[in-house]
């Protein structure tokens, strides 16, 4: 039962397009950079930046992890604005900007030292890519190893506490 409704989830997910990124629009040949409002402190899209992510959040988390997932989920508005910030002060598409910014909230330090190893010459790394092989092992983890794993401990807590015999834990 458990490992049909992975199948089935699997299959949902890698027939989400937006999800892998792809039918993505290339970017044009000049990159519609967002401005800073000095009144409201708050960067604005350009009027020919669509606002449309390359992927969305379950996409960000197969790429990075739980971090951008949660973040585009429950704090939106931050998000956007480090999306915006990003662009305008690197000079990117809002893909890149996304993929960056993704990649930043998963690991900070990581991300800081590719940076400055693509500032010393080192091949620029695209953060928007997919390796399907790795959104593959993440889905398996989160949906299989990490409930069974949730589960064995639960139901090991739940035999100490519930079943006669000597204990530390009953003691508490």
């Amino acid at each position: 039962m458990v490992i049909t409704f992975i199948s089935i989830l699997l299959a949902t997910l890698f027939a989400s397009s937006s999800a892998f990124g792809l039918g993505k629009s290339k970017p044009s040949a000049k990159v519609p950079l967002p401005t800073f409002n000095k009144e409201t402190g708050r960067y604005e899209k350009s009027p020919l930046d669509d606002g449309k992510y390359p992927y969305d959040a379950i996409g960000a988390a197969l790429r990075h992890g739980p971090s951008p997932f949660l973040t585009r989920v429950f704090n939106a508005d931050e998000y956007e604005q480090g999306i915006l910030k990003y662009m305008a002060s690197a000079k990117v598409d809002r893909a890149e900007a996304t993929g960056n910014i993704d990649a930043k909230l998963n690991n900070a330090v990581d991300w800081a030292y590719q940076k400055a190893e693509e500032k010393n010459g080192k091949p620029k790394v695209d953060y928007t890519r997919l390796d399907k092989k790795q959104a593959v092992l993440t889905a398996v983890w989160a949906l299989g190893i990490t409930p069974l794993a949730v589960n064995v401990v639960a139901n090991t807590a739940s035999q100490f506490m519930n079943s006669p015999g000597p204990s530390v834990i009953k003691g508490l």
